[in-house]
């Protein structure tokens, strides 16, 4: 970790568990393998497994996992990247401030829409951002579309291609989440690249995400 958490809000890590806490109520959105959708919590967690995993319950193996420091997630990831390598990042735009928490496993990369092909193995790149703002639930979804835009030019800003040599946007099983205060009284419409929102957040997702990436090298 290198940026300072935001208020009210812890981050423990080491190899094996990311966890993020809330004091207070978070508003989720996500496309996470556990929790994922719209939902609200106090807990982000992702968790470590083998590169070989092939799990048919990703859901219960985190809160297993999980449970084992005592903790029970709202929301969970997977990945099999060392945790203790997870990157971050703040980026502040008008009155809106964003911190990025990233990991980049590469081995697996892929590039949307090409050739189909079996999935062979774990490489995940996780994406959290958590903002001090309120957002209405179609700008948490908006802000989805915005991180995972960040995420592809920072992939082809350092050239990472697929095996098959075209530029890659990702990996086959790469998660979005996006947090903020569930009881703003303020809340944004819109989380595009234009908005406050979008624009932190993308820009925290780009520095954590090259960070991560230069540490996967």
């Amino acid at each position: 970790m290198t940026a300072a958490c935001p208020v009210g809000i812890s981050i423990q890590c080491d190899a094996d568990l990311l966890a993020i806490r809330s004091d207070a109520p978070l508003r989720i959105a996500s496309t996470a393998v556990h929790g994922g959708g719209l939902n609200h919590g106090r807990c982000i967690v992702s968790a470590r497994v083998p590169s070989s995993y092939s799990g048919r319950e990703p859901a219960r193996d985190i809160q297993k996992l999980a449970a084992a420091r005592g903790l029970r997630p709202d929301v969970g990831l997977m990945t099999a990247v060392d945790l203790s390598k997870a990157r971050s990042a703040t980026a502040a735009c008008s009155e809106v401030t964003a911190m990025g928490v990233v990991t980049a496993g590469l081995s697996r990369t892929w590039a949307a829409g090409s050739r189909l092909r079996p999935v062979a193995g774990a490489g995940t790149i996780n994406l959290i951002v958590l903002l001090n703002a309120g957002l209405e639930d179609a700008a948490g979804l908006n802000l989805i579309a915005t991180v995972t835009e960040a995420k592809v030019l920072t992939l082809a800003a350092f050239g990472i291609l697929t095996e098959e040599g075209e530029p890659a946007s990702g990996t086959a099983t790469d998660a979005v989440v996006v947090a903020w205060p569930a009881r703003a009284n303020r809340r944004f419409s819109y989380g595009g690249p234009a908005t406050a929102p979008g624009w932190a957040a993308a820009a925290a997702t780009r520095t954590a995400l090259g960070e991560a990436i230069g540490r996967s090298r």
